[in-house]
């Protein structure tokens, strides 16, 4: 009797060792996600594998293993414009007294970015000239001065990249520097993929008279 009570015992309050009842303990394979805003996440641990739904925080995987077992929990399977990452993914089931994996998801997002033609110096004063291209979506702007282009042409980049999905907007900031410039392919959806095909082109405003 005394021998079952302590077998008891041990079972009840030590579930990261080894059972001294009978067999070895089970962990369940386990831990938390965030941001998970797409479908199409699958996470594996071995040949083991677990769909994790959108809007979920937790997931577990059917199969537990036993103790001592090596986890390894790795991304099988990007959510749909998504990238996903594991924290805390590998180990050995008994190190701890429960399996808590993180697996943290973010939204893909990409550069923004084409070219410049006609943005010469100041034909009269031969000074730099700048013209502000603006990104309405995401509130980044390019300043672009002629002293970057080879004979009036060049190629710009947005420093803040826009996110999948989201709608951007390129516009000409007034440049106020005799330049009359006007975007071609400077509004849509960014894809799962770069955008670098923007066009501004700028010629010189009509003199006027007086």
């Amino acid at each position: 009797m005394k021998f079952s009570y302590v077998c008891t015992a041990a079972a009840l309050a030590l579930t990261a060792v080894l059972a001294a009842c009978g067999g070895k303990a089970q962990f369940t394979v386990q831990g938390s996600a965030v941001n998970v805003n797409s479908t199409g996440l699958v996470l594996a641990n071995g040949g083991d594998t677990v769909s994790v739904p959108v809007a979920a925080t937790t997931f577990a995987f059917p199969k537990q293993i036993d103790y001592g077992t090596d986890y390894n929990i790795v991304v099988q399977k990007n959510p749909d414009n998504m990238q996903c990452s594991v924290a805390g993914g590998q180990g050995s089931a008994g190190h701890t007294v429960t399996i808590q994996a993180l697996v943290t998801c973010v939204q893909n997002s990409y550069i923004l970015s084409g070219q410049i033609t006609g943005l010469t110096p100041d034909p009269v004063t031969k000074a730099a000239r700048t013209v502000t291209l603006l990104n309405g979506s995401t509130g980044g702007a390019i300043a672009i001065s002629s002293d970057a282009t080879t004979n009036g042409t060049g190629d710009f980049a947005f420093g803040i990249a826009v996110y999948t999905g989201q709608a951007y907007g390129v516009t000409v900031q007034d440049p106020k520097n005799n330049l009359i410039c006007t975007v071609t392919n400077g509004t849509g959806v960014m894809p799962n993929s770069p955008v670098s095909n923007v066009l501004v082109n700028c010629t010189q405003a009509p003199a006027t008279s007086g």
